[in-house]
């Protein structure tokens, strides 16, 4: 499935995964990227700039480690929220 292609919910069910393993590893610092972005999240174009936005500071970071698959995932959901972006 291509992410630009993905419904909001299967962006977020993607996104909730990663959060989820973050829980569970204890990835603070990914998960202080992100949290702040997911949760204050209501659809507007701002909103979608700011998620990107923390989900690119996640991939990055040095901090706490990325598996190679939430990586990706990471890459698919910048990539999405793009597209939404571009649409607004």
């Amino acid at each position: 499935m291509s992410q630009n292609d993905a419904t909001n919910e299967e962006f977020f069910s993607d996104l909730r995964a990663l959060i989820d393993g973050w829980c569970d590893r204890r990835c603070l610092h990914l998960l202080a990227a992100v949290l702040p972005s997911y949760v204050g999240f209501n659809g507007l174009a701002d909103d979608w700039g700011e998620l990107r936005d923390a989900l690119k500071i996640a991939a990055i970071s040095q901090r706490d480690p990325l598996l190679s698959t939430e990586r990706e995932t990471i890459a698919d959901l910048v990539r999405t929220a793009d597209h939404r972006l571009e649409y607004r």
